[in-house]
């Protein structure tokens, strides 16, 4: 009880009612209890150089102990429902709680959230090997994801910026917005295209990256030279070496073709279309054919490897100067397998997922 009656003058004290017999019974209470008297210390020290600077630090540190004394369970109910004159003192107990367990529920809000990170979190669609996949981006842009392909893109795409990633082959039809150019960084360049009809190879395996511009107006540039943009029409493929290529034969192949002059590290040319019914042969995967369009055998082998789900061992690096043509809709390995076979230019043998060609 004596602490109860120590608070209730300091409050009194603190609100500035203090009359002066409640004056002296503090001190006389202070005076008889050395632990009343540390507090009444802490509480009121006798440093300050203000009036107000001592009124509110003292403020500060009753709240503290009031509340430190309310979760020690040192003031029980019939102590918060005392007569009428002191229930203004219950509402400072009930306000310093509330002040308490919201700032410990502030604190422990701040500490359970994750670390803040400038990086946004981001979206990743894959297709494997063997598949294919179609996805409509946020924007309303139609994508058709080749075999063994990914597309990133971050969770804000499209608020202010329309940004992708691309590794592998996919097909896009981009929703055309002016005010927010669709990007797609795909192996060592970008493509910066607004509405726009194309189909863009970049696998890290192959030797080429390969842009074929069906419609639309696409600006590519190149990683290792910002300042140049190329700008390709309708009709037009650009092919770039892959000087990020993850094939130790491929980046190989790319410094030796880098350091002889002839040897083109772009090369712009018209896109081909299938004979038969006009289908677009860099795009006719999107329509189910494989297709060899004179290509030499080191993309020959990566094209059935991604198609069939297999993994191909050249022990012929020849090969890798021979070129094919042909196109096969919907055909088993086999069937592809021995057509290639006929051409007299390599032989294979087939072990469970594993085709060996020489």
């Amino acid at each position: 009880m004596q602490e109860e009656r120590f608070y209730y003058l300091v409050s009194r004290t603190l609100s500035g009612s203090v009359s002066e017999p409640e004056k002296a019974e503090l001190q006389q209470l202070i005076h008889e209890d050395e632990r009343l008297h540390i507090l009444y210390l802490q509480i009121f020290p006798e440093h300050k150089e203000t009036e107000e600077e001592d009124r509110s630090e003292a403020l500060q540190a009753y709240t503290a102990h009031f509340t430190k004394m309310q979760i020690a369970g040192q003031f029980e109910e019939n102590i918060l429902e005392e007569q009428p004159p002191r229930r203004w003192r219950r509402n400072l107990l009930m306000a310093a709680s509330v002040l308490f367990t919201l700032m410990l529920g502030g604190w422990w809000l701040w500490s359970a959230l994750p670390a803040k990170t400038s990086e946004v979190a981001s979206r990743e669609v894959k297709t494997p090997k063997g598949s294919q996949s179609y996805l409509t981006l946020p924007d309303g842009t139609e994508v058709w994801l080749n075999a063994n392909s990914k597309i990133v893109y971050d969770n804000d795409f499209n608020q202010s910026a329309r940004n992708v990633q691309l590794i592998g082959e996919a097909y896009f039809k981009v929703a055309k917005n002016q005010d927010k150019p669709f990007t797609i960084q795909a192996g060592g360049l970008k493509v910066k295209v607004l509405g726009t009809v194309f189909n863009l190879r970049s696998y890290p395996d192959e030797e080429n990256i390969e842009t074929t511009l069906v419609s639309g107006s696409v600006a590519i540039t190149l990683d290792d030279q910002p300042g140049n943009t190329i700008q390709l029409k309708p009709g037009e493929k650009l092919s770039v070496h892959n000087r990020v290529s993850t094939s130790p034969l491929i980046t190989r192949r790319i410094v030796d073709s880098l350091d002889t002059p002839e040897a083109p590290l772009l090369l712009l040319s018209k896109i081909r279309v299938d004979p038969l019914d006009s289908t677009l042969l860099d795009a006719a995967w999107k329509e189910g054919k494989l297709v060899f369009d004179g290509e030499e055998f080191g993309k020959v082998a990566s094209k059935l490897e991604k198609w069939y789900n297999i993994t191909v061992v050249v022990e012929n690096e020849n090969l890798y100067n021979t070129s094919f043509t042909g196109v096969f809709g919907k055909k088993s390995l086999v069937k592809v397998l021995n057509a290639l076979q006929a051409t007299g230019k390599l032989t294979y043998r087939q072990e469970n997922d594993t085709v060996y060609v020489h």
